[in-house]
């Protein structure tokens, strides 16, 4: 199996602990302990439609625990990247997909050409890739792909996680009806060689 192309789902929280988070989350929100990103920042090189948060990491650590815990498990049996695990330093994208909300074939690895801009840091890119399905009712569409195999659809419900390296091309389908809620976590590591 070539774990450079996989993509790995795992189950993490119940309903109820969904719902709790996103009762955290929303606290932050209210709370202005983040920031909602304008639709300059939002995606660079692909179509992205919905809304989106940067949350701290600090302020959710107890609740994500076990979710970035598989992450770290994952990357150290398959992946085996040089990643800064700094949870009280880094962010959470928090993403909400109405209808018609999508995110259309996209990479997460730092853009090399930004770097030379300004735009990003030059001392480290994005390694893996980690999202956790926040959704607290059924939606339909919304569905995720990737270019491993990009006409299967990866099953990915409300209370997963899943985990990829950062390097693949992925999408989210146009949502049809409900909400789709996910939260991103990039880890990131010295730059790539």
């Amino acid at each position: 199996m070539n774990h450079i192309i996989s993509v790995n789902t795992f189950q993490c929280f119940t309903k109820e602990q969904v719902k709790e988070i996103n009762k955290e989350i929303k606290r932050c929100i209210n709370k202005g302990f983040s920031q909602k990103e304008t639709s300059d920042e939002v995606a660079k090189y692909a179509t992205k439609k919905g809304d989106f948060f940067r949350i701290p990491c600090s302020p959710l650590m107890e609740l994500l625990h076990p979710w970035l815990y598989q992450c770290q498990l994952i990357n150290k049996n398959l992946f085996g990247y040089d990643i800064c695990w700094d949870f009280h330093l880094d962010s959470l994208k928090y993403n909400v997909y109405g209808v018609g909300g999508e995110y259309k074939w996209h990479v997460d690895a730092t853009d090399k050409n930004a770097k030379f801009s300004g735009q990003v840091s030059s001392v480290k890119d994005a390694k893996l890739t980690c999202l956790l399905n926040l959704s607290e009712e059924s939606y339909e569409g919304g569905e995720f792909y990737s270019i491993g195999n990009p006409n299967e659809e990866v099953e990915f419900t409300s209370g997963m996680g899943l985990s990829m390296t950062s390097l693949i091309a992925h999408k989210v389908t146009p949502v049809t009806k409900g909400e789709r809620i996910t939260m991103t976590y990039w880890a990131e590591g010295p730059v790539w060689r």
